[in-house]
């Protein structure tokens, strides 16, 4: 069966069908999309509706089709007290060739087939009736056809069949379209709200309409470029919003929710697919404003945007061109207790981290919506290279941000067991050797940390140490390079009671 040629031939044969909407939509006002970060938004719009005085059905069109028709609100802004909704659906029975089919099922129609008695190109017309519509049509055929040559029975084609059913024959095969005499009742272009009102108002109403909706999103990504020194740096942020609401937004207010707002679970309604996928042009940057919102964040943009339907956009969070950023080589182990009988040395890779804080200082101070850092740097040609990326969580202003880029290349620890030795029937004195070796040609700053099991205290040690909890200690070493010297060296002896 040639689709589009059946699509085309409905869209023919009912093309001048239509149907008069119960109001006309005068002018749309406003409309502002608060998207949160958990596959869901809030749409608020405000219309200008023309509404007779009385009771009477009123159409409210181009809806979001993943509208949770549970969440809506309606009232109306011009006379608050005089206009009231009695009753309301959501309709979304939409018009395509599944659905048109399917309400032809035992109705009568017009079906073009091949004709056999012509010539390749050659069709014939025949009257039927749509027994069903399941994996593919099947008709009655009735009457004699009309095309292209004379036929009085139905084509013998290959693929198809025949037989008496009901003094009509039924087939089964390929045709090339049908031709319908109307659109079947029930059937929308475009999914509808439907309200039963009383309003005892003026005709001219300005309606504001909010309602939930899900299959859009939006997550923060961030781009920081570290200068060669590693010391300082550039941050900007983008907010990705994705849109597969089956709706597109013009002309938008923009708010996002930055929070885990606590949902019913619940069964979300997928919109009908198409194959687009489209990336939106980033606009010129343009910081949003932030306020704080219940036990949330909300991030406003200053203008208006478009948002198409099946569309990822970015639109700028922020942008600060002076960070200072700190890198950190840094080694975290547990301190296992081993028995005595396995001692060798364990070559340990660090891991490296950058770390800035977000306050006024570093262009930043507001809070940062949790999303993926993606960092980069200029090689020796001026090349931009990435160097690593990490996700970050919801992170409050006048706090740390650390990201992890990968592992340390030139600079790795040794890590050794020196002594082992049970004091007492539930406690154990134990040693550590960590020897630091630097292939680079300057010295590095390196942080040890060592996580310590049960009740524990330290016997003695060659450095100095940082007790940051209850179980993990630090030491801060300035390692030499290795080849113009011997290798820093950090040794430790512990008791541990449990």
């Amino acid at each position: 069966m040639n689709a589009w040629i059946l699509v085309l031939a409905i869209a023919l044969a009912v093309g001048v069908v239509t149907v008069a909407p119960a109001t006309a939509l005068a002018q749309k006002e406003s409309v502002t999309v608060t998207i949160y970060n958990q596959n869901r938004a809030l749409i608020n719009e405000i219309r200008k509706m023309a509404i007779p005085k009385g009771t009477q059905t009123v159409e409210f069109k181009d809806v979001a089709e993943t509208i949770d028709a549970t969440s809506l609100q309606v009232r109306s802004l011009t006379s608050p007290q005089a206009f009231n909704v009695l009753d309301q659906n959501y309709e979304y029975d939409l018009i395509n060739v599944q659905n048109m089919l399917n309400k032809y099922v035992g109705k009568k129609l017009k079906v073009i087939l091949p004709d056999p008695k012509g010539g390749q190109e050659a069709k014939i017309v025949r009257d039927a009736t749509l027994l069903a519509n399941n994996d593919k049509p099947i008709f009655r055929l009735d009457g004699v056809g009309e095309g292209s040559s004379s036929s009085s029975g139905p084509p013998s084609s290959s693929g198809s069949s025949s037989g008496e059913a009901d003094g009509g024959e039924i087939y089964v095969g390929d045709y090339d379209a049908v031709l319908l005499s109307e659109i079947p009742e029930g059937l929308r272009p475009q999914p509808t709200l439907v309200w039963l009102v009383d309003n005892q108002g003026e005709e001219d109403q300005w309606i504001e309409v909010s309602y939930l909706a899900d299959n859009m999103n939006w997550k923060a990504d961030y781009v920081l470029k570290v200068d060669r020194d590693n010391k300082q740096g550039s941050l900007s942020g983008w907010v990705t919003l994705d849109n597969q609401s089956g709706k597109p937004f013009k002309n938008a207010r923009l708010k996002l929710v930055a929070g885990d707002v606590h949902q019913v679970s619940r069964q979300v309604r997928q919109p009908a697919m198409d194959q687009r996928k489209l990336m939106a042009a980033a606009p010129a940057p343009e910081a949003m404003q932030q306020e704080e919102f219940f036990e949330y964040h909300l991030y406003s943009l200053g203008r208006t945007v478009d948002i198409a339907n099946r569309q990822t956009k970015q639109v700028s969070l922020l942008q600060s061109p002076s960070v200072k950023i700190e890198k950190r080589l840094v080694g975290r182990w547990n301190s296992t207790i081993y028995d005595g009988a396995d001692r060798e040395v364990q070559k340990e890779k660090l891991s490296v981290y950058l770390k800035f804080k977000n306050d006024e200082g570093n262009g930043l101070g507001i809070p940062l919506p949790k999303g993926i850092v993606r960092a980069y740097q200029e090689s020796g040609d001026g090349t931009v290279v990435f160097i690593g990326e990490d996700q970050i969580d919801h992170t409050g202003k006048e706090r740390d941000v650390e990201v992890k880029m990968g592992e340390a290349f030139d600079v790795i620890v040794e890590r050794k067991q020196t002594e082992y030795r049970k004091i007492g029937n539930n406690a154990v004195r134990f040693a550590w050797e960590l020897k630091i070796k630097n292939s680079k040609d300057i010295p590095q700053k390196v942080e040890l940390e060592e996580i310590l099991p049960g009740e524990w205290r330290i016997i003695e040690s060659n450095a100095k140490y940082e007790k940051m909890d209850a179980h993990r200690i630090k030491f801060t070493v300035d390692a030499q390079p290795s080849g113009k010297g011997s290798d820093s060296v950090v040794t430790y002896q512990a008791e541990v009671n449990w």
